[in-house]
């Protein structure tokens, strides 16, 4: 499900991509409403999960770990390399 930020401009969203794995074909994009640009995020794993706004700048999203899902966040933007925010997380929804 694509997911807004609050203010309107940009949606977070899982994609499918052609050419990866069947069992591993997704990847986190946002959206700019304003310009109808879409841009991937940095993670280079398959993201088959929810991903929430934690910031008009970043996005948040759970991939499995070892006891149940690891956090990460990402810019908005695509630059940069995701950053582990929780270990044994339970969803993407955090309390910062």
């Amino acid at each position: 499900m694509p997911v807004p930020l609050p203010d309107g401009t940009h949606i977070a969203y899982k994609k499918r991509v052609k050419g990866l794995p069947k069992d591993a074909p997704w990847h986190l994009y946002v959206l700019d409403l304003r310009t109808m640009r879409e841009t991937a995020l940095a993670e280079p794993r398959s993201v088959d999960d929810q991903a929430v706004w934690r910031d008009d700048q970043t996005v948040v999203y759970a991939l499995p770990g070892d006891y149940g899902a690891d956090l990460y966040s990402l810019p908005s933007d695509g630059t940069d390399t995701p950053r582990r925010l929780l270990t044994a997380g339970v969803s993407p929804v955090y309390l910062d």
